[in-house]
């Protein structure tokens, strides 16, 4: 049996709608193709530089603000609700949570992620309950698939690489778990029930 299960964050343990903070930022843009813009934000040094702490929420809203000629009438205040607002929740995730929770596991939380969208873990009490360690890109400096974070728990815990089942929806990221000899699981949302995996798997 595995002693402890490492989740991703977005797509795992909550949803990801990026295109709601793309409408919604838009229309306080006076681009010509503001929507364009919004969505060169995903893939990018600037993403890669948020997410990896270079910078903070402030200025990365000003960036934005630049990038997409975002009105002036548009406040840090309203923009982080409208940020926050690009996770939404999985209640499928949530309850594999709770399953590897019942089945006495020690639970972590590995995501690439800014401090605005880590942020919103803590408004759910579940996800800001069980979880013994959060390993968050903007905290390490490194993102995914570098496999410092992964060996963060691995110190942290002092458990060998073959006790922990790492679930992800992105292969590549499996595979970098998989490299130091985890189990890992790909999961995709919309065809797996991930209780049911993880009551499976934590027999």
């Amino acid at each position: 049996m595995y002693r402890a299960v490492i989740f991703d964050f977005g797509n795992v343990l909550c949803g990801v709608d990026r295109e709601s903070f793309i409408r919604k930022a838009a229309r306080r843009s006076r681009a010509e193709n503001p929507e364009g813009l919004l969505r060169t934000l995903w893939g990018t040094d600037i993403e890669r530089e948020f997410e990896t702490g270079k910078f903070d929420s402030r200025e990365y809203f000003k960036r934005v603000q630049a990038l997409a000629d975002l009105d002036p009438s548009y406040s840090y205040e309203e923009f982080v609700e409208d940020y926050k607002g690009i996770i939404t929740p999985n209640p499928d995730g949530e309850r594999g949570l709770l399953a590897a929770v019942q089945r006495g596991a020690r639970i972590f939380v590995l995501s690439n992620t800014s401090f605005l969208h880590a942020s919103v873990i803590f408004d759910n009490e579940l996800l800001g309950t069980y979880p013994e360690l959060y390993v968050l890109s903007y905290k390490v400096g490194a993102m995914k698939p570098d496999l410092r974070l992964w060996k963060k728990i691995l110190e942290y815990t002092a458990l060998a690489p073959e006790d922990c089942l790492y679930i992800d929806d992105i292969e590549e990221y499996c595979q970098a778990a998989r490299s130091l000899g985890m189990s890992a699981f790909r999961y995709d949302f919309r065809v797996h029930n991930l209780s049911q995996v993880l009551n499976n798997m934590l027999k």
